[in-house]
């Protein structure tokens, strides 16, 4: 009995030290892996699937034995009784596959500014979020079709690059600021540069690449088609638009190219493009026939190994970015239909 006495005592305060961080651990871990699989099958034209844990409860019981131990020789003979205490737990994780109208609204809907906002304030890098969920900037294209599918011609980014390089160079001196103006007309981003002598040169430059007459230190983005004086047109991707546009950083062997199996984009003068000049910064994945010993995250498809090196920071960098913005377009599941409830027994 006094055994069982100070089982019960420690029994649950162990139990949530230890099952707590094992369970918040495999769920970080196996997200990661579920995202990466899909940017993998996104580059291979497969179609993407999600599954959320949309709960996990585990019932938890101390069995309680008796028992009886002792040994018989020449010597002598001893019997003492004893007590044995089992700990059994019995998980149960309920998944949710996204589809529908709520796979429409998280995945498909374009990214809203305020969003936007959210992840400039959280500390993201200005031309990574540019970069990935903005295709158009007044008349700079940002590779538009390569929000969906491998376009088969080569894309427009060069100068909308350069916009977003000389956006990153004043942000990293403190010269820009981005603020949310919500208005009747339409919601807006504005763009607030510092007047000082080392800014003036590259406002000037960023502005002749928006399309303005003259150099300007306040800049309103906004997704009417018909912006006003000083004001640019920005138009968004969405969640999937930014997930297929990562998706080109995936490497894949030439003989999956040459039998098809993944789309090749030429230039105009007919030779393959290399899309490492768009994300060779963002993104990149690597393959191989052996399950990497020092990758970041690594998943198994179509007989391969695809991982993103764990001392890559920017490809690092990029995918928490885009598992972020995950979880924030993800919001709250109602009425998610089929679940699938696992239970987990144990020997």
């Amino acid at each position: 009995m006094a055994a069982l006495l100070l089982a019960c005592q420690t029994f649950g305060p162990r139990s949530l030290r230890y099952g707590r961080g094992t369970y918040n651990t495999a769920i970080q871990q196996t997200n990661s892996e579920q995202l990466l699989l899909n940017l993998v099958r996104l580059r291979y034209r497969d179609a993407p699937l999600f599954l959320e844990v949309t709960s996990i409860s585990s019932s938890l019981s101390l069995e309680l034995g008796a028992a009886v131990g002792g040994n018989v020789g020449t010597v002598g003979r001893s019997v003492a009784p004893g007590t044995a205490v089992t700990y059994i737990e019995r998980p149960t994780i309920t998944y949710a596959p996204l589809q529908g109208s709520r796979f429409g609204t998280q995945f498909l809907s374009p990214i809203q500014l305020s969003d936007i906002l959210l992840l400039y304030h959280a500390g993201w890098a200005i031309d990574r979020i540019f970069r990935v969920f903005v295709q158009k900037l007044g008349p700079l294209q940002n590779a538009p079709r390569a929000s969906g599918p491998t376009p088969s011609h080569a894309p427009e980014y060069e100068a909308f690059f350069t916009a977003t390089e000389l956006m990153r160079s004043l942000w990293v001196d403190g010269l820009v600021d981005l603020n949310y103006l919500p208005s009747v007309a339409g919601d807006a981003l504005t763009l607030t540069f510092t007047r000082r002598p080392d800014a003036e040169g590259r406002v000037a430059r960023l502005c002749a690449l928006f399309g303005l007459a003259e150099p300007r230190y306040t800049i309103t983005l906004t997704e009417s088609p018909r912006p006003g004086e000083g004001a640019v047109l920005l138009v968004p991707r969405s969640l999937l638009g930014g997930m297929y546009y990562v998706s080109h950083g995936v490497e894949v062997p030439a003989e999956d190219y040459a039998v098809g199996r993944v789309p090749v984009t030429r230039d105009a003068k007919g030779a393959v493009f290399d899309w490492a000049r768009l994300t060779g910064t963002l993104m990149r994945v690597r393959h191989g026939t052996q399950e990497p010993k020092n990758a970041y995250v690594s998943v198994y498809y179509r007989g391969l190994w695809f991982w993103i090196a764990d001392n890559d920071l920017d490809s690092k960098s990029t995918f928490s970015f885009i598992a972020q913005v995950l979880e924030l377009q993800s919001g709250e599941i109602k009425g998610a239909a089929p679940l699938l409830t696992l239970p987990i027994a144990a020997e």
